[in-house]
Formats: structure tokens, sequence, C-alpha cells
């Protein structure tokens, strides 16, 4: 069986992708092409399942993230990424730093928030591992409204500033941010975190 996400799903699904009535009783393998000429993903069904998974009422309880404030911000941390000279090549880098593994650029504390101001030189979408954060400005403006709620990833456009409030909780341990754009990335646009 051939499935693909990039197109409408069965015929009078209404819906894009694979939906459940169209893979109910699939058996053998279930090969994603996504819009691609060769498969991308192959699946073995091996058995079938009954589904019993409900959709929670509430998907997420905001009362935390609306009561996260700035003044509980122990700390402010500055983050450029900028693209600098490194052994005479140009590299996208966090704080004139291509990644280095035993390079950790912040030491936050477990149970901590932090204010990150996280600068650009052009457009960078920035993603903190482990933790999920609140957009407060953006350029010394308000945040627009996509930045309503938990991110993990903002988009700063070219000579911006975004502002955002961090709280460290869950798991100590070393963690990475970067850009999002693979290309930079790659490029050694990424850096350690180490909550303690």
């Amino acid at each position: 069986m051939l499935a693909d996400l990039g197109q409408a799903g069965p015929a009078g699904a209404g819906e894009p992708g694979v939906t459940s009535a169209y893979m109910e009783g699939a058996l053998g393998d279930v090969i994603l092409v996504n819009g691609a000429p060769w498969p991308v993903l192959r699946f073995r069904v091996a058995r079938q399942e009954k589904e019993s998974s409900d959709v929670p009422a509430r998907l997420s309880n905001l009362e935390e993230f609306e009561h996260l404030d700035e003044s509980a911000a122990d700390r402010t941390r500055r983050f450029r990424f900028v693209r600098s000279a490194i052994g005479g090549q140009t590299m996208w880098t966090i704080n004139g730093e291509g990644f280095d593994p035993d390079l950790i650029q912040a030491r936050p504390e477990l149970g901590s928030t932090e204010i990150s101001e996280l600068i650009t030189d052009v457009h960078h979408p920035v993603h903190l591992h482990l933790v999920h954060f609140k957009v407060l400005s953006r350029s010394g403006q308000p945040p627009l409204a996509r930045d309503a709620g938990w991110k993990d990833t903002v988009d700063v456009p070219p000579g911006q500033v975004a502002r955002v409030l961090v709280h460290f909780d869950g798991y100590r341990g070393k963690y990475v941010f970067r850009c999002h754009n693979l290309e930079h990335e790659d490029m050694m646009m990424m850096a350690n975190f180490e909550v303690v």
C-alpha cells in the first residue's frame, strides 16, 4: 500500500494525509512516498490493534504560562546568531563560536528562570531543546500574535532581538540550542547549555 501524505487522503476523506479509516485493517507493507518518486519510509504492519486513544478535552494548561512573569528572571543572557570567520572560513555561529561539543555557553540552574536575548544578522528560527519559553518582546515591541503560548522555536527576522523567558525545569543535563535552518545548523550554528 502506498501512502502519500503530501496529497489528499482517500476519496471523500476531506483531510490531507492518511486517516485512521484509510489505514484501518492494513497489514503488510505501508510505504510513505510523500510526493517523491521513490519510497521515503516503509512501515511493516505486523498485526491489527484496536484504537484506544482519545484527544483530551483540553490540550494544554496555560495557567503556568500566564503566571510566568519577567520579574521571575534570575538573569539575562545574550546570544548573537551571526556569521563569523573561523579558521579562514565564514561560518554560522552563536556568540562568535562554531559548535564545539565540549563548549558550554550557559549553565542555568534547575528550577531557575532566565531571559534570553536572541539577536540575528539574517533570518534565523531559533530553537531550544528541553524547554518551552514565552516570547516577551521583539526589538522592544510587543510579541506578535503568532508568539502566543509556549514555544520551543522563535522566528527572528534580520537585525531583530527576540527576548524570551525560559523556565528550566524537568531535567539536569547538557542540551543544545540552534538555528533551525538546516544549512545554518550544519555550518556550526549550534551551542550547548547545561542545566545544573
